[in-house]
């Protein structure tokens, strides 16, 4: 209990450029944020004013919501989340099997 109070404040002396940093890098860290293809996800933060935006792209809706719960638990006070999920990007073309 103690050591989540203590992050609650440091995170909460952060300025707006830190906390952007600390969340992009959390995110950066992370092992979940991988595509299909095996490069990271490139997933962009912006703190205004407490708001964190997301944009980018990740493999799945519980990505996220990972990305987002992460930007709260550093400090966000709220998260525009607009990550694109690649699932539900374009479908993909299958190689065509010539018998």
């Amino acid at each position: 209990m103690f050591d989540a109070l203590a992050r609650e404040r440091d995170t909460a002396l952060l300025d707006e450029d830190e906390l952007q940093q600390l969340i992009s890098e959390r995110l950066d860290d992370d092992p979940v944020f991988h595509l299909n293809n095996g490069r990271r996800a490139r997933i962009t933060v912006e703190v205004d004013d407490g708001k964190a935006t997301l944009r980018g792209l990740v493999r799945t809706a519980l990505d996220r919501r990972r990305a987002d719960i992460i930007a709260r638990a550093l400090g966000a006070a709220t998260v525009d989340n607009q990550l694109a999920i690649e699932e539900q990007g374009e479908p993909r073309k299958r190689p065509r099997r010539i018998s």
